[in-house]
């Protein structure tokens, strides 16, 4: 078999499986669609369809022009003292399907567009835990600080390799976080963010296909060398 057909054959393999991947483990990724009416209990609400904003009286809030999208979230905190928090569980927010064994073992990549001020006393953090079906924490990234990796005017992309997934794991929790206080220097605190996605997590087909396909490609390589 010429080099040319095994690339065909790997191509359409890769495209068949490509069709069983989640394009973002992140519902909403792009605060395109509105918030619904439907708050959940302990005072957040949904600022954007899957986001919910912390109640710390700074709340996140969906704002037009983001980086690549018509909208984008703004944590802001323009009283100089406090914090703007929003969060996602990808399955009791944002409606994506649990995670199944086939997402066990691999480590997604997070990444986002990001802009904003924090003033001299401020930061701008991001979180992600893994959790399972009751809640319970498996894995967390910690604190990840990024204002350092942004400036007011242009949008930076920030990328984060996640830990592997472990056994039990059902749920990706991401929550970003901006804190000041006191505002000294006169300058707002304000970040932007947009387009967050989690690279493709495998739905429990895929490594089925892909494996199949994989051997099939093995024995046509084996039979032509024969």
């Amino acid at each position: 078999m010429s080099n040319f057909k095994t690339i065909a054959i790997f191509a359409a393999v890769m495209t068949l499986t490509a069709g069983h991947v989640q394009a973002n483990g992140f519902a909403n990724g792009s605060f395109e669609t509105a918030a619904s009416a439907v708050n959940p209990p302990g005072g957040a609400t949904f600022f954007a369809a899957g986001w919910l904003a912390a109640p710390t009286g700074n709340p996140a809030m969906r704002v037009a022009g983001g980086y690549n999208s018509a909208f984008a979230a703004l944590l802001t905190v323009p009283t100089g003292f406090g914090g703007s928090t929003l969060f996602q569980n990808s399955v009791d927010h944002g409606g994506m399907a649990p995670l199944g064994a086939s997402a066990v073992g691999l480590a997604p990549m997070l990444t986002f567009w990001a802009k904003g001020d924090v003033s001299t006393t401020g930061n701008a953090l991001f979180s992600l835990r893994y959790l399972n079906n009751t809640g319970t924490i498996l894995g967390n990234s910690g604190n990840q600080f990024f204002h350092n990796a942004i400036n007011p005017n242009t949008w930076s992309q920030i990328s984060f390799q996640g830990a592997p997934i472990p056994v039990g794991t059902e749920a990706v929790f991401l929550e970003m976080n901006t804190a000041v206080g006191p505002l000294l220097d006169g300058r707002p605190n304000a970040v932007y963010i947009d387009g967050i996605n989690l690279a493709p997590i495998p739905e429990p087909e895929t490594y089925a296909l892909m494996l199949a396909g994989l051997a099939g490609l093995g024995l046509m390589v084996r039979r032509r060398r024969a």
